[in-house]
C-alpha cells in the first residue's frame, strides 16, 4: 500500500531539508565575521536544520501508530538521522571561531567530539547488523534517543544565536541557553551520554548474542 511510504517519504523529506541546512552552513564559512550574510545564512540553516530534525519524531510516531513499518524505513531513518547531526557537527567543526561566544568554556565543536561521535555510530551500526543478521531484534533504546535530542538541540543553538533567532521571534530570554556555563553543560552531557549510550548498546549487543549461543 502507498500509505505504507508515508514514513519513508517523510525520512526522505528529512534528508533533503538536511542537505538545504548543509548548503546554508557552508555559506557561513564563506561570509565575514559580524557580517548581514553570516547572520542570514545561519537563521536560514537554524530553520532549515530543526524542521529536519522534527520529522525524526514524526516518521516514527506514523510508522508506530499506523503500522507502517518496512524494512526501507528501518535502514533509511537512522542512517539519515547520522547525516543530519554527524554533517551539521563537522560544519561547527570545521571554523569553530564562527560559533565563538566571549566567555565560552570550551570550543563549540572540538575535532575530537565529532571523531568521537563518528566512531560511535560506526560502532553501534556494526553491532546491530552483526545481531539482527542471527534474527534478533535491536533498535534504538531511549539512552540513544535522548543522546539524539541533546545533539539536536546542541546544534540548534549554535545555529540559532548565530542567526538571530532569539530577536526574531521577540524571545529574548532564549539568549540565556547559550549561556556558558549552561552551553558547556550541555555539551559534556552530550558527549558523556554519547559514550555511555555507546557502551550500554555493546553490553546489550553481547548479551543477545550470548542468550542466543547458549
Amino acid at each position: 500500500m502507498l500509505t505504507r511510504q508515508v514514513p519513508n517519504l517523510v525520512t526522505a523529506a528529512r534528508l533533503v531539508f538536511g542537505v538545504g541546512a548543509f548548503i546554508f552552513m557552508a555559506r557561513i564559512l564563506e561570509a565575514e565575521a559580524d557580517s548581514a550574510a553570516l547572520e542570514r545564512d545561519a537563521f536560514w540553516a537554524f530553520w532549515l536544520f530543526l524542521i529536519a530534525s522534527i520529522t525524526d519524531f514524526v516518521d516514527g510516531y506514523l510508522a508506530r501508530k499506523y503500522n507502517w513499518v518496512t524494512a526501507l524505513g528501518r535502514v533509511a531513518d537512522p542512517v539519515v538521522d547520522k547525516v543530519l547531526t554527524l554533517g551539521a557537527m563537522i560544519y561547527l567543526a570545521v571554523d569553530d571561531k564562527i560559533y565563538a561566544f566571549d566567555g565560552d568554556l570550551c570550543a563549540v565543536m572540538p575535532v575530537w567530539v565529532v571523531v568521537l561521535m563518528i566512531g560511535r555510530e560506526f560502532l553501534v551500526t556494526a553491532l546491530r547488523g552483526v545481531v539482527e543478521s542471527n534474527g534478533m531484534q535491536f533498535g534504538a533504546d531511549w539512552f540513544g534517543k535522548v543522546k539524539l535530542i541533546l545533539q539536536t538541540t546542541y546544534i540548534s543553538i549554535a545555529l540559532g544565536m548565530v542567526g538571530g533567532i532569539p530577536d526574531f521571534l521577540f524571545i529574548p530570554w532564549l539568549d540565556f541557553t547559550r549561556n556558558p556555563w549552561l552551553f558547556a553543560g550541555m555539551f559534556w552531557a552530550m558527549v558523556l551520554l554519547t559514550v555511555f549510550s555507546g557502551v550500554h548498546y555493546c553490553v546489550k549487543g553481547v548479551r543477545l548474542m550470548a542468550n542466543r549461543a547458549a
